[in-house]
């Protein structure tokens, strides 16, 4: 059993994660600080509902120790993402992408390399987090910040802390996909939550009026906070997820 004392709940299951399926794809994308256990459950809804291939990568300096975190940038992320896009479109048909927070935007910015991918799921997308900006000035004289909220009673895995640098690299991150937004033409679905105190409120309107998507979905989950895909309308969301899949994002 893992143990490491800089985890929330390290007994879960936070790693890289291939499971085969039909010819539908399916990648998850975890939020900074977290581990793939916060995509687990709705990937484990996905393949075994409608036997979908799904796959979650662990991003580079997550789930070991803050300071790991601390020493990777966003490009590292990006390439991680795209890695693991490459396996599962090598074999599947088609390739669906979502993401929780700044999974959202590794989503994003995965669209706009990939323009052949479907749609996109963005769940709590962290394009907008107030004071972020402060973090590119702090990062050389503070490593950590605490966070203000640790026990959720989710079965979430990740950090205590908020690696300062890391948080200097997610902003430069937003910062590149705020520019893009317009080139994203995929249909997409939104999702937030009424008690998120995480992003942004307006993150979600700034997505949806800066993308050039034509098909665009907004679904407000009125009691969920930030890590929405693990909160109490995790089965919901999973229902819109898989009935926009099969409806190829038709359904409101």
């Amino acid at each position: 059993m893992n143990h490491n004392p800089n985890l929330k709940n390290p007994h879960l299951e936070g790693d890289d994660f291939y499971w085969p399926g039909n010819s539908t794809g399916i990648l998850l994308i975890h939020g900074f600080t977290a581990t793939t256990a916060e995509v687990r459950p709705l990937a484990q809804r996905l393949h075994t509902t409608s036997g979908y291939t799904v796959a979650g990568p662990l991003l580079p300096g997550h789930g070991s120790h803050p300071d790991d975190l601390n020493r990777a940038t966003w490009h590292m992320w990006v390439e991680k993402v795209k890695h693991c896009y490459q396996s599962l479109i090598s074999n599947c048909q088609t390739v669906y992408v979502g993401g929780e927070s700044m999974g959202g935007l590794l989503t994003l910015e995965l669209a706009h390399q990939r323009p052949e991918i479907p749609g996109l799921f963005l769940f709590a997308p962290a394009i907008k987090i107030q004071g972020l900006w402060i973090a590119r000035l702090l990062w050389p004289f503070i490593k950590h910040q605490n966070k203000k909220i640790v026990d959720d009673g989710l079965a979430w895995k990740g950090y205590f802390v908020n690696p300062v640098r890391a948080g200097s690299e997610l902003h430069k991150l937003q910062k590149h996909v705020q520019r893009r937004l317009g080139e994203i033409y995929q249909p997409v679905a939104i999702f937030t939550g009424g008690r998120d105190r995480n992003i942004a409120p307006d993150s979600a309107q700034m997505i949806l009026g800066n993308i050039g998507s034509s098909i665009k979905h907004h679904y407000h989950m009125v009691d969920s906070a930030h890590c929405l895909i693990l909160d109490r309308e995790k089965d919901q969301i999973a229902d819109h997820v898989l009935d926009l899949i099969r409806s190829d994002f038709r359904r409101s």
